[in-house]
């Protein structure tokens, strides 16, 4: 009867600060505070719990500094959900082991000093059915923690009433070809009726913080404080932190902090000049959100600087707003002394961190490489699909995309001088895994298609290469790649090196056709590893090249607008992810397939042997384009123009071999293939 009777009366609805300040308990393992949670110590939160309970938001996001208490007030919006409001709940993590470390070290110790959570979800053991670490069953609901880089982990899942995604910055931005792991997520709480999501994390580099970029898209909140002084409110910055200094001139300078001395640290109002210490900055962020509290505010003293659409942004949670124990302007000091000493050394790392996990705010890298602008300003008058003089050598690179196929041809000529002639993307109908979408007949055209050149000869294509790293279309690309093979002898399948110092080009692993290890192998393929790290230095180095000559890359006018952006998709930069080491990383909301495709071309002149020519054999080249013009049947008509492309009518499709491992007759000739010299 009285399970019965609980369905009649459901629990009531308690607002997630009552339950935080009423029912949830922080562990002794959370160290000075423990006990009854307090907003005293976390006023800011205030706001964040309001969003929440709002109905009219789905999404709630954090750009914050590192020490702010967000671990445990997370944890208390999860066992408030558990405890009133059960449902599926999925905590989206970059790693296992940040996973593993969250639920070993914060959720078992927060559970067992909560009995009435405990009593609901069991972490005393992990071997019981829907029991594991990483899967928390209790009624009407579980707790699954997740890794980014495992699409199954999420794909599993079918619908999540709360999606929690911490450190959106270090989450998998392609899960195995399957797409952004936070994308993976927020398609699960389609399925579920008042769904919301919780994001919250340090932000990385400006331009390429996904954390950064989430926040853009919502009503982008701040909480500005109240002097104690004038009672004037401004948004706490470093900015308004200041030192003294010791007297130079009778002091020996500190080997870090020089003549400044931080324990003398104080914060001015930028209205009046008050000057606060620790205390007074504490006791202002109170007074402010309590006074909103009081006065009804219902964001709880922060204020929208954008139109709210259903997203609630929070950001310039820095430091100075922390009002836990142990924070001090004097250890901020010191820290952004320390960073700024190390930077002026050439090491830039710490520098970094501070601005992420100090001023909660992206730090903004300099990047050499002219604008996109400057690049488009750069643009030449040579008509597009047509050789300019100086070309003589056409290169086609593709990227496979699940719903197009990305395509660039370049020309080349002496010193490896190049020029633009397409960037251009063909929609696929029902998606490039498909081996019979019309998408890959219309790749024909360009492979098999002859090209004018301004001196009037007419050109082929010397090679071509087709990316293959997407597990969900290597079927589709590696059959494409063999069934052209003979009408096509430079066709390679290729992948990018995961190895940031590989070699710009390597030779593929030897083909045993007897015992075939690889899915390339068993369609009879050599697959070639581009070292993209480096071909991406040399495109981006040549990029700040102008004019003619040796590495000059030219682009006509009229290339479609977002070549240049894409060219600019990634920055090398260092990442927290690669311990620091400058990697590649694409700019959050930024495609960068024309960086992938330019660095595929620079592994096409390598395999074409270009960089090593001499003008003879350039002379050479162009004779043999001269004499092969003059032969050609009077009929040929090259390719003009995109347009002129679409128009034509579909060739006749090469008779495909089946996709699965090659048949006998299949291996015998290809065996007799390769028995002479492998370019």
């Amino acid at each position: 009867m009285l399970e019965a009777a609980k369905h009649f009366n459901p629990p009531k609805l308690v607002p997630t600060a009552e339950y935080l300040e009423s029912e949830f308990y922080l562990p002794a393992e959370s160290g000075v505070l423990h006990g009854l949670y307090e907003f005293y110590y976390t006023p800011y939160f205030l706001g964040v719990a309001a969003a929440l309970d709002d109905p009219d938001t789905f999404e709630v996001d954090l750009m914050k500094a590192a020490q702010v208490g967000w671990t445990y007030f997370m944890i208390g919006v999860i066992f408030k959900r558990i405890t009133g409001q059960p449902m599926p709940i999925m905590a989206l993590f970059a790693k296992e082991a940040d996973g593993k470390a969250f639920h070993d070290e914060k959720l078992v110790p927060t559970a067992l000093a909560n009995p009435a959570v405990g009593r609901l979800m069991d972490v005393t053991t992990a071997k019981k059915a829907g029991n594991r670490w990483n899967h928390k069953s209790f009624p009407g609901g579980f707790l699954k923690l997740v890794a980014s880089n495992s699409p199954g982990n999420v794909k599993s899942t079918s619908s999540v009433g709360l999606a929690i995604v911490e450190e959106p910055d270090d989450t998998s931005d392609d899960v195995k070809g399957q797409g952004d792991s936070i994308g993976l997520l927020e398609e699960r709480l389609k399925r579920y009726p008042g769904a919301k999501m919780l994001v919250g994390g340090t932000p990385a580099l400006k331009g390429l913080s996904k954390t950064e970029q989430r926040l853009k898209q919502t009503d982008m909140r701040v909480l500005p404080i109240a002097c104690h002084e004038c009672n004037e409110k401004h948004v706490l910055d470093f900015d308004h932190i200041h030192w003294h200094s010791a007297d130079s001139d009778t002091t020996q300078p500190h080997e870090v902090y020089g003549f400044a001395l931080p324990e003398t640290a104080y914060y001015a109002c930028p209205h009046c000049g008050a000057v606060w210490d620790d205390y007074q900055r504490k006791e202002n962020i109170r007074r402010t959100v309590y006074d909103a509290v009081a006065a009804g505010d219902p964001l709880r003293g922060w204020v929208r600087t954008q139109p709210f659409t259903g997203k609630a942004g929070f950001l310039e949670l820095n430091e100075l707003y922390a009002c836990l124990p142990g924070t001090t302007l004097a250890g901020i000091v010191r820290e952004q002394l320390a960073a700024e000493k190390k930077a002026e050394q050439g090491d830039v790392s710490s520098l970094i961190k501070f601005y992420n996990q100090k001023r909660g705010r992206p730090y903004e890298y300099q990047s050499d490489l002219p604008d996109a602008d400057r690049l488009r300003d750069l643009c030449e008058e040579y008509p597009e699909l047509v050789c300019p003089a100086g070309g003589l050598i056409l290169t086609m690179t593709v990227d496979v995309q699940h719903d197009r196929l990305a395509i660039i041809i370049r020309a080349w000529g002496r010193g490896e001088e190049s020029w633009l002639l397409l960037w251009i993307e063909v929609a696929a109908a029902t998606g490039t895994s498909d081996k019979s979408d019309p998408v890959w007949a219309e790749l024909d055209r360009y492979l098999f298609g002859t090209y004018a050149h301004a001196k009037g000869y007419t050109l082929r294509l010397s090679a071509a290469s087709i990316d293959t790293s997407d597990g969900s279309t290597q079927d589709a690309t590696y059959h494409y790649v063999r069934t052209r093979a003979k009408r096509f002898g430079k066709l390679l399948a290729i992948k990018g090196s995961s190895n940031i110092d590989a070699e710009i080009l390597t030779a593929p692993r030897k083909l045993d056709l007897n015992s075939p290890a690889t899915k390339a192998a068993k369609y009879g393929l050599r697959l070639y590893q581009v070292g993209v790290t480096k071909a991406k230095d040399l495109v981006h180095s040549r990029l700040k090249l102008t004019g003619t000559g040796p590495g000059r890359m030219h682009v006509y006018k009229g290339v479609r607008s977002d070549y240049f952006e894409q060219i600019l998709g990634e920055i090398k930069a260092p990442s927290r992810k690669h311990g620091g080491k400058k990697v590649y990383q694409p700019r959050a909301g930024v495609a960068h397939e024309v960086l992938d495709c330019e660095a595929y071309q620079i592994h096409l002149a390598r395999f074409l042997r270009l960089h090593l020519k001499t003008n003879a054999d350039w002379d050479a080249i162009e004779a043999e384009l001269m004499q092969s013009d003059l032969l050609a049947p009077a009929d040929m008509q090259p390719v003009l123009t995109t347009t002129a492309i679409a128009e034509q009518a579909a060739p006749e499709p090469a008779q495909p071999a089946p996709a699965a491992p090659m048949q006998q007759a299949d291996l015998a000739a290809l065996r007799r293939m390769m028995s002479g010299d492998d370019p």
